[in-house]
C-alpha cells in the first residue's frame, strides 16, 4: 500500500468486512461507501466538475453528505459545506461573494438561484455514472481538503481552508486522548457543516471506525442512538450534555469519551457528567485550528478550574503582551478563501492570533478570559461579558442572557443585557441589587431588555451580532 494511501482517508476503501456507516438497521461497509462515492464522482465530473473547483454543498442527508465528499475529494476538488440553516438570500450572497461555479444539493425544489452559469447538482436527480475510463488519484497531503465557513464578528462570512494534511494532523495530534482503534463507533452529533462534526467523518475515515448517523441531531434521536448503537466516542456542545444528563440518559457500557466544547462549558456540568459516566473532556479549538488543540478532563478540573488544559502534542499556545491567545500547530489552516488581508491579519510568522484572551499558569495550563472583540470598554474600563453572564445566570429565575456593548455619548460603550425570566414579577431593579453583591459597579449592565428567546448557533453559540441588532 502506498505512503499516500497510509496516510490518508481512502486506505480502508477496499475493506469488505469494516462497517463505514450504521443508520437505524442499516450497515453500510467501506467498499461499498467508497465505491458509491466513486461512481457518484463520474457523474460529477460528466457535470464539470475538475480538480482543484471549489464545490459549494447543501445536503441535509448525513450518509448523502459523507459519500459526496468523498467524491468530491476522488476527483481532486474541494468540498465547501455549507450551513443547512441558512436562507435563500444568504445562500445567494456566499455564492455571489466567492463566484463559485457549481452548487450540489439533495433538495433542489427548496433552492432558487439566478444566476446563469451556476451548475446547479441536485442529488436526489442526479443519474449514478457507471463510465469504466475515469479514474481517481489518491490526494496529495497538501491539496486543499475542505472549506468551512465561519461568521465573522462582521461582515461576509470567512471560508477557512483546510489541507488534507492539516486536517490529518489535528486527527493525529488529538489522539493521545482519544486512542483511536479500528471498528470505534462514532456518534454523528454535530453538524458536518462545522469543523467539529466535519473532524468526525475525518477521524473516522482515517482510523477506520464506524460512524452512527442518528435521524436527526434532536435530542431524542441522539438518546436513541446512544441507547441502541453503543458509541464509543462523542462529541457534544454543552447543550447537548445539558439536555442529555436532563433526560436521564446513562451512556453506555462502551463509552470511552465525550469530547465537550463549542463554547463555555461550566465546571459543575463537567463534574455532574463525570459522575454519570460520560467520561468527558472540555476541548478548546476553532475551525481555524481544525478542531481541538487542548483538552482537560473533569478529574483535572477539580484542581485546575475554569481551565482548558495543556496544548496536544505538535501544537505551542502562547500568550501575547495584549493577553491574545496565540497558537502554531501543524494543524492551522492554510488560508482564508479569497481573502489575503484576513489571512496576513490572522496568521502571522507562523502562529494563529485568535482573538481570544486568556492566559496560562504556571503548570502551563491553559485559561480563556473573553473574546477580543466582545469586550465591552465602558469609560475606559473593560468589562468582560462573560463574567457578567455568568453572574446573572446565578441568579435564579434568570434562565438564559446575553450581555452586549451600546454606544453611548458619555461613556464610549455601556453594558446592555437581554435576559430571559422565568417571572413575569422580575423587574431591573431587583437584578441590579442582586447583582451588586457580585460585581463592581461598571460592570452591572445599564440597560435591560427583557425577551422570550435569545438566537443560538446549531453549536448552541448565542448570536451576539443578531443580539446587539434585534435590541
Amino acid at each position: 500500500m502506498s505512503s499516500d494511501i497510509i496516510n490518508n482517508f481512502f486506505k480502508f476503501s477496499e475493506r469488505k468486512d469494516l462497517t463505514a456507516l450504521i443508520k437505524s438497521n442499516a450497515l453500510v461497509s467501506y467498499q461499498t461507501l467508497f465505491s458509491t462515492s466513486y461512481r457518484l464522482a463520474k457523474s460529477f465530473a460528466r457535470n464539470g466538475i475538475k480538480k482543484n473547483n471549489y464545490v459549494p454543498l447543501l445536503i441535509e442527508d448525513d450518509q448523502r453528505f459523507i459519500v459526496t465528499i468523498i467524491a468530491i475529494w476522488s476527483l481532486g476538488a474541494i468540498p465547501v459545506p455549507l450551513n443547512i440553516k441558512l436562507i435563500e438570500s444568504e445562500i445567494n450572497s456566499i455564492i455571489n461573494d466567492y463566484d463559485f461555479k457549481f452548487f450540489i444539493t439533495d433538495n433542489k425544489s427548496s433552492f432558487y438561484y439566478s444566476k446563469n452559469q451556476l451548475m446547479i447538482i441536485d442529488l436526489s436527480e442526479i443519474t449514478i455514472d457507471d463510465d469504466k475510463t475515469l479514474t481517481f488519484s489518491i490526494p496529495k497531503l497538501e491539496q486543499e481538503a475542505v472549506v468551512i465557513f465561519t461568521s465573522g464578528s462582521t461582515g461576509r462570512p470567512k471560508g477557512v481552508v483546510h489541507t488534507f494534511s492539516s486536517l490529518i494532523n489535528s486527527i493525529t495530534n488529538s489522539n493521545e486522548i482519544l486512542n483511536h482503534k479500528e471498528k470505534d463507533r462514532w456518534l454523528a452529533s454535530l453538524p458536518f457543516y462545522h469543523i467539529g462534526g466535519f473532524q468526525i467523518i475525518c477521524r473516522s475515515l482515517f482510523y477506520g471506525c464506524s460512524m452512527i448517523l442518528p435521524e436527526s441531531l434532536q435530542i431524542n434521536d441522539l438518546v436513541k442512538s446512544i441507547n441502541v448503537l453503543n458509541p464509543t466516542h462523542l462529541s457534544l456542545v454543552s447543550t447537548q450534555l445539558e439536555r442529555l444528563i436532563h433526560h436521564k440518559v446513562n451512556p453506555n457500557e462502551s463509552l470511552r469519551i465525550s469530547l465537550i466544547g463549542g463554547g463555555f462549558v461550566d465546571d459543575e456540568l463537567m463534574f455532574e457528567a463525570e459522575k454519570l459516566g460520560w467520561k468527558p473532556f472540555r476541548v478548546y479549538g476553532s475551525s481555524e485550528t481544525a478542531s481541538m488543540v487542548s483538552a482537560i478532563s473533569s478529574n483535572e478540573i477539580i484542581s485546575k478550574p475554569q481551565s482548558l488544559g495543556k496544548p496536544f502534542n505538535n501544537v505551542e499556545i502562547k500568550i501575547s503582551d495584549d493577553s491574545e491567545i496565540l497558537i502554531k500547530s501543524n494543524s492551522l489552516f492554510k488560508k482564508y478563501l479569497d481573502n489575503e488581508k484576513e489571512t496576513s491579519f490572522k496568521l502571522i510568522n507562523g502562529f494563529y492570533h485568535s482573538g481570544d484572551l486568556g492566559f496560562i499558569d504556571d503548570d502551563g495550563y491553559l485559561f480563556i478570559e473573553a473574546r477580543r472583540t466582545d469586550l465591552i470598554v465602558t469609560g475606559g474600563e473593560n468589562v468582560n461579558p462573560i463574567e457578567v453572564e455568568k453572574a446573572l445566570l446565578q441568579i435564579p429565575f434568570i434562565k438564559d442572557v446575553c450581555v452586549f456593548p451600546k454606544q453611548n455619548k458619555t461613556w464610549g460603550q455601556i453594558v446592555a443585557c437581554a435576559v430571559i425570566v422565568d417571572d413575569t414579577s422580575i423587574n431591573e431593579k431587583m437584578i441590579k441589587e442582586m447583582l451588586k453583591q457580585k460585581l463592581a459597579g461598571y460592570k452591572i449592565p445599564k440597560q435591560f431588555y427583557f425577551t422570550d428567546s435569545l438566537p443560538r448557533t446549531s453549536l448552541g453559540k448565542l448570536e451576539r451580532e443578531k443580539i446587539k441588532k434585534m435590541f
